[in-house]
């Protein structure tokens, strides 16, 4: 007996071998990109370009917090130098205005030191005046006054002393003593007086002039 299978014979069907061309790929162009899926490609670009600027922003504004803390610090730190400025130019105009104020005491001290030194020179003779000039006075007479003075322009100690005497010779005698040792004398008028007692005497004004001999 013999069978007959109707069922449809599965047949394969030929495998058809895919080319692949290098050659092509490296002679595949942007515009053929574009043209296969320019809007995809658009976008991408678009979300790149996007990104970037968010990156460059976002580096931006990271420099400019930095500078700006920056910019803080050097102003703070320029407002802590310009207070010591200030500081140390107030102590140097005190310190310099206490240096002028020393050098002037100094001066001031040297000044007088110098005025005492030459006044020096002249306590001898100042001192040595009233011995000199009363010691020519005669034993019968005696001094009822006695003023001195130095000129330094001039050089000269200036005597004007006043004597009195019983015996109107002895003021005679005075006098020309006195006009030996002298540069210049004057005196008064002779002035006849009485005292307590009634006993009569002699008295007259010496004005006199001697050289210091430059102080010494």
């Amino acid at each position: 007996m013999i069978k007959i299978n109707l069922a449809r014979v599965k047949r394969e069907k030929p495998k058809r071998a895919i080319a692949f061309d290098i050659t092509a790929i490296k002679q595949l162009k942007v515009q053929d990109l574009l043209k296969a899926g320019g809007e995809y490609y658009v976008g991408l670009l678009a979300w790149l370009c996007l990104a970037g600027l968010f990156g460059y922003y976002w580096k931006v504004a990271k420099d400019r917090d930095k500078l700006k803390t920056e910019l803080n610090r050097l102003n703070t730190e320029k407002a802590k130098l310009q207070s010591k400025a200030r500081k140390l130019s107030e102590d140097k105009k005190r310190v310099e205005e206490s240096i002028a104020k020393l050098k002037k005491e100094i001066q001031d001290v040297n000044r007088g030191k110098d005025i005492i030194l030459g006044l020096k020179a002249y306590y001898e003779p100042f001192n040595s005046g009233f011995s000199f000039y009363t010691s020519y006075v005669p034993r019968t007479s005696w001094v009822t006054s006695y003023k001195q003075g130095i000129s330094i322009n001039q050089q000269s100690l200036k005597v004007e002393i006043e004597v009195s005497s019983l015996d109107y010779q002895s003021l005679s005698s005075y006098g020309n003593s006195l006009g030996k040792d002298s540069k210049k004398i004057m005196l008064s008028k002779v002035e006849r007086r009485l005292n307590p007692h009634g006993f009569e005497y002699y008295s007259v004004k010496f004005a006199t002039e001697k050289d210091l001999g430059g102080g010494r």
